[in-house]
């Protein structure tokens, strides 16, 4: 019975909101880890990931093959990741426009932890937390980023 409601609600909700908003699926998904190299080999024999150093100490993580849904994600260490009060997790969401979304989060009560990180040949990153302290992430698309020099 509910979920003719939750249907029609969530049908009502897309046409109402702005059009960024529209496609703000979750894209990657980022962990914080104590010890990258046993957390590599746990995930590896317990969920079959597989494993390319991206950066010196970060590991992007193929979490499926292509033709399976779902989404990859990323692993570095809890000391690399200035944010991080512990291990942790963050879902990372694509966005078209990094400074107006960056700005809808405080607006609305929320924290910018990280406003405006360059990823190398990705795009801007921003870490952002709601106002209970959940973290997530933020990343608008720019290959043409290079390293901070």
């Amino acid at each position: 019975p509910g979920s003719s409601r939750t249907t029609k609600f969530v049908a009502l909700a897309v046409h109402i909101l702005p059009p960024e908003w529209k496609r703000m699926n979750p894209s990657y998904f980022d962990l914080t880890v104590r010890d990258v190299a046993e957390a590599r080999r746990f995930f590896a024999a317990v969920l079959g990931w597989t494993y390319k150093e991206f950066a010196p100490g970060y590991f992007r993580i193929q979490a499926g093959s292509e033709e399976e849904p779902g989404i990859d994600g990323g692993m570095a260490a809890l000391a690399d990741t200035p944010i991080a009060k512990g291990p942790m997790s963050v879902l990372v969401i694509p966005v078209n426009d990094l400074e107006k979304m960056v700005a809808l989060v405080e607006r609305n009560g929320g924290q910018v932890l990280e406003r405006r990180v360059p990823v190398p040949g990705i795009g801007w990153f921003a870490s952002c937390a709601e106002p209970g302290g959940l973290v997530f992430g933020m990343i608008q698309a720019d290959p043409a980023v290079q390293p901070p020099q």
